[in-house]
């Protein structure tokens, strides 16, 4: 089975809570950036969603864990993606003030 076609039960197993996948992303030039910006959401304390059964109508920009896979919003070190044949994960380091300003633009500056 593609790890794309597993359950949904299969992937919340696979989750680590780490929060990353609920950061603002922003692409820039067909890549992923993972800001330092969470989801309004996103209780950090415990680092789980405060509205997941109705997350998707809740933040409509959120994702299903299938469609994030796709999109490529996860970070290299997600569970999600261990099995994914020619991933491209999110960019969650970068030295480059070009990328600092144009996520500062789009989302603030609390997201640097």
């Amino acid at each position: 089975m593609k790890p794309t076609d597993m359950p949904l039960e299969v992937w919340e197993a696979l989750c680590r809570k780490c929060g990353k996948c609920c950061t603002e992303k922003i692409d820039i030039d067909g890549r992923i950036y993972s800001s330092k910006k969470y989801c309004r959401f996103l209780d950090t304390r415990i680092m789980q969603c405060t509205v997941y059964e109705d997350r998707h109508v809740a933040e409509p920009g959120c994702m299903s864990v299938p469609d994030g896979v796709k999109a490529g919003i996860f970070p290299a070190d997600c569970p999600y993606i261990q099995d994914v044949k020619d991933y491209v994960p999110t960019i969650e380091e970068w030295d480059n003030p070009a990328i600092d300003q144009a996520i500062r633009e789009i989302l603030g500056d609390d997201a640097i």
